[in-house]
């Protein structure tokens, strides 16, 4: 249960962060772009700063993604070998 658990969430993070770099950006109804692919030729500096934010937090929710998926793949190993070598 805790298995599916951990990996339900660290895939649901790893899709929460992909929509969120997929996602475009809009500042002033300047059209800043997306963390994957940014607006060539943009000025407004508030643009960088929206950016390099959602950049932070597509990074932190992909992180967290992989480390819970992990975590859920080798609890599961470890619970596996445990129930092979006691038998």
């Amino acid at each position: 249960m805790l298995t599916k658990l951990l990996g339900a969430v660290g895939v649901l993070l790893l899709l929460t962060g992909l929509f969120l770099a997929i996602r475009p950006l809009e500042v002033d109804n300047v059209g800043c772009g997306s963390v994957y692919s940014p607006e060539k030729g943009i000025t407004p500096m508030e643009c960088d700063d929206r950016l390099n934010q959602r950049m932070t937090l597509v990074g932190g929710l992909a992180g967290g993604g992989i480390v819970l998926a992990v975590a859920g793949f080798g609890y599961a190993a470890v619970r596996e070998r445990r129930t092979r070598v006691e038998s």
